[in-house]
Order: C-alpha cells, then sequence, then structure tokens
C-alpha cells in the first residue's frame, strides 16, 4: 500500500477542489493509504470526504496576506513544519502556493507530482505563489511528473517552462452517477416565466465572465429577446456584480442564487448552460451540464474542445462578447438549433465514466514506483 498525500489550499466551491474531492474518496483503500491536507480548513467540499480519508489543515481560517506570509519562508522549512512525516508520494494538487510547499519535500525517495487546473501562459501566472520566476523555476524542477487537466493546458505549460520532469495529460474524475441522481431532485427555482432559461455556475471572480454576461443579457432584453439568466455560486465580484445588474436595469432576467448546494437540480431544467470564462483549464461544469442533458454554450477557453469534439451538443465561440452574445441571440431566434442541441446532448450523458479517469490516475501513481 502507497501513501499518499494530497495538498491544496482549501476545499472551497471551485471545480479543482471538487475534483479533488471525487478523487480521493475513489481511490482504491488497498492500493492507497490516502491523506489530504488543507491549508485553510474552509469550504463546502470538505463535508463530502469519506471517512477513510485522513484529512487535516494548517490554519482553521483563510487571512488577508496569506499568500505573503507563506513567501516568508523557504519551501523547505514550510514542508518540514507542516507536512514532516514520510509519505510514498505527495500531490500538489494546485500549482502555486500549495507547489511551492511541496517543492521543499527533502525525501529523495518520496514521488512528487503537481497538478495544473489552468492554463498559466505568460510569466507573471507561472510565478503565481513564488517569490520570482525563477524561483518558481528552481521549485517545479524539483517535480518527477506534471499532470495537466486538458491538452491545451499542457501546450501552454510547456510554452512557458520547459519541463525537466515528463508531463501528461489526465482528465479530471466526474462523479456522473451522482450528478444524474442530484439532477432529479426538485429545484426550488422553478422557471415558469415563458423565457428561455439559462444556466451560469461558477465562483463570482473575474476570470468567470459573469461581467460580460450581464452585457450579453442587457442587449437581448432591449432587442425584446426572452431570456432568463440563472447565477449560481458566490465569490469576491458578487456586490460589483449585483451593482452592474441594478445599473443596466435586468434585474427580472438575470437572476443571482448564491451558492446551491444541489446546482444540478437547477441546471437539468434549464434549456442550456452559458460558459463566459476568460481562463479555464478543463471546464467541469460543461461536463457536468453534458450528464444532466443539456447542451452547453461556450467560448472558446482550455479544455471546450476536449468537453465538446464534435460540438453537435452545443457551441463554442470566440473568447469575445460579441461573439458569445451572437451564439446565445441566434439559439434564442431559431428554436430548431436548440432543439437538436439538447437532442444530442441527451445522447451524451454517458461520456464521462469516473471509473475509467479514477482507473487511469491510479495506474499513473503505481507507474511511478
Amino acid at each position: 500500500m502507497k501513501k499518499i498525500l494530497f495538498v491544496i489550499p482549501n476545499l472551497m466551491h471551485g471545480g479543482a477542489e471538487r475534483v479533488l474531492v471525487n478523487l480521493v474518496n475513489s481511490l482504491d483503500q488497498k492500493k492507497f493509504d490516502v491523506h489530504l491536507l488543507s491549508l485553510f480548513d474552509c469550504g463546502v467540499n470538505r463535508e463530502s470526504l469519506k471517512p477513510h480519508v485522513k484529512y487535516r489543515f494548517i490554519f482553521q481560517k483563510q487571512f488577508r496576506g496569506n499568500s505573503h506570509f507563506f513567501k516568508l519562508f523557504s519551501p523547505e522549512h514550510l514542508y518540514k513544519k507542516y507536512i514532516s512525516e514520510h509519505y510514498d508520494l505527495v500531490v500538489a494538487f494546485l500549482e502555486g502556493v500549495a507547489a511551492r510547499i511541496v517543492s521543499g519535500c527533502p525525501d529523495a525517495n518520496t514521488k512528487k507530482i503537481c497538478w495544473i487546473h489552468i492554463s498559466l501562459a505568460t510569466k507573471a501566472l507561472f510565478a503565481q505563489g513564488f517569490r520570482s520566476s525563477e524561483e518558481a523555476v528552481s521549485c517545479y524542477d524539483r517535480f518527477d511528473r506534471f499532470v495537466c487537466v486538458s491538452e491545451s493546458v499542457k501546450k501552454d505549460w510547456l510554452s512557458v517552462y520547459p519541463a525537466k520532469s515528463p508531463v501528461i495529460t489526465l482528465y479530471n474524475p466526474i462523479d456522473s452517477e451522482k450528478i444524474r441522481r442530484l439532477a432529479l431532485a426538485p429545484s426550488e427555482y422553478p422557471m415558469n416565466d415563458g423565457k428561455l432559461s439559462i444556466c451560469v455556475i461558477g465562483r463570482l471572480i473575474p476570470d468567470k465572465g459573469i461581467d460580460r454576461l450581464i452585457e450579453i443579457a442587457s442587449r437581448l432584453k432591449k432587442e425584446g429577446i426572452g431570456v432568463h439568466f440563472y447565477i449560481g455560486g458566490t465569490g469576491s465580484q458578487e456586490a460589483e456584480l449585483r451593482s452592474l445588474i441594478e445599473e443596466k436595469n435586468i434585474g427580472d432576467i438575470f437572476t443571482m442564487l448564491g451558492f446551491l448546494e444541489n446546482p444540478y437540480a437547477l441546471m437539468s431544467r434549464c434549456d442550456f448552460l452559458v460558459c463566459a470564462s476568460y481562463r479555464e483549464g478543463f471546464s467541469s461544469v460543461c461536463a457536468e451540464a453534458l450528464i444532466c442533458g443539456i447542451p452547453v454554450i461556450t467560448v472558446d477557453v482550455h479544455g471546450a474542445r476536449e468537453v465538446l469534439p464534435s460540438c453537435k451538443a452545443g457551441q463554442i465561440t470566440a473568447n469575445d462578447t460579441d461573439s458569445l452574445y451572437e451564439a446565445i441571440r441566434n439559439t434564442a431566434m431559431h428554436p430548431e438549433i436548440l432543439a437538436e442541441m439538447k437532442k444530442n446532448a441527451k445522447m451524451s450523458t454517458n461520456r464521462f465514466d469516473m471509473q475509467k479517469a479514477v482507473g487511469a490516475i491510479e495506474d499513473f501513481f503505481l507507474s511511478l514506483f
């Protein structure tokens, strides 16, 4: 049995955090002794951890300036202080601070893996969480393997960092069975205003592009096109977005629902899901929409073409506001387009196999020894 530790900043409601919980819950207990270290003891996903996962944390709450705090100390000091015990395998499940800490492991017998979840195509993004680009290179050079969540993320990673160790792509394990079960639960948000219902699920942060959906909703309202956006999620940009909704006078067609314990009950009852993100690694929420049997309209972010390889169950547009607006408007104006996408989405519900994805990750881990 291999003793494995995963390190992540927190277990908030983001996609990477949800993916990690799916993974640690599903790893074969006869093969792996699974440990999880969260830098901060916060987030709804921690409640979903199964009892066999040995969970611990460093700080109970997040605090302002925490990224600067960790930079005060060397990776070696941080590893010794917060991890110290021996593991066969240590995984930094996010780039940045978690990777910096794991890179400080002094044990040559411990395999170190870094999981890359998002595009890091510039030196500034590459160096986030480190004191400098030079320190980032020095730390990343200590890893034995890198795992990217999509081929496009891998391409960007290699463009900014000529890795000395192998870089592979492994797709996120998504609990399809659970999603389909939750999708059948009653929704507390009935959509009965006669408008086309559009679902958006994600953190309310600048990267997710909710601001341009507000602009699109405003333009569609002025044209008299009947759509209603339902936004599930919370985040640092919430107050700013609510002010913008009020300024644009679209509160009647742009509903902010806050955090949803079960977003799939809403998702499965909408006409389609939209991803407006400026940056993604592999949009888990787009895959989850297909599992729920609803089509997806997404801008061309990393992983989009791997989620929608044929685009028959949705559309991929250029990553700009006008292109996304045209796609949503065209779908709203032509019911036959939406009907065809819905038919193909219903046929895509079994594309994402949880056991297959976890099995590939288990095989990868064991191949290191």
